[in-house]
């Protein structure tokens, strides 16, 4: 169950398992970011099982997996404030995604660290 005022275990579950492991840390981090946008956030993708992950093509040691990611469905003003308010809350990863049709675009944001990437870390998709 997510302890949140904002997002339900149903939007953030894995969508080809229905788990829901998020970690707690990282949702308060999104309640913030959440809080201070004070718009609703659209959640294309949040925990996702190894299984899961590997079938839609994601990182092999991707921050969903760890229930510390979730891709937000953003455009323009909302995309460019998302990534302001995450890089205030300590969002440490965030990957930009702003090809293509509206309904595509997104923001992935994550707090994760790594060894290979120094953090924060900002990128863009394809």
């Amino acid at each position: 169950m997510i302890n949140s005022k904002y997002f339900t275990t149903d939007e953030l579950k894995c969508h080809g398992t229905g788990e829901c492991k998020m970690d707690e840390q990282f949702i308060q981090k999104l309640n913030k970011i959440r809080e201070e946008l004070n718009r609703p956030m659209i959640i294309n993708s949040g925990y996702r099982s190894s299984e899961h992950n590997s079938t839609v093509g994601g990182a092999v040691n991707s921050p969903h997996i760890y229930g510390r990611a979730v891709d937000v469905s953003a455009v323009g003003g909302v995309a460019y404030e998302i990534i302001r308010l995450a890089i205030k809350y300590n969002i440490t990863g965030i990957g930009v995604s702003q090809r293509g049709t509206h309904k595509r675009r997104f923001i992935h944001l994550d707090d994760m660290t790594s060894a290979t990437h120094p953090r924060p870390w900002i990128w863009s998709y394809k």
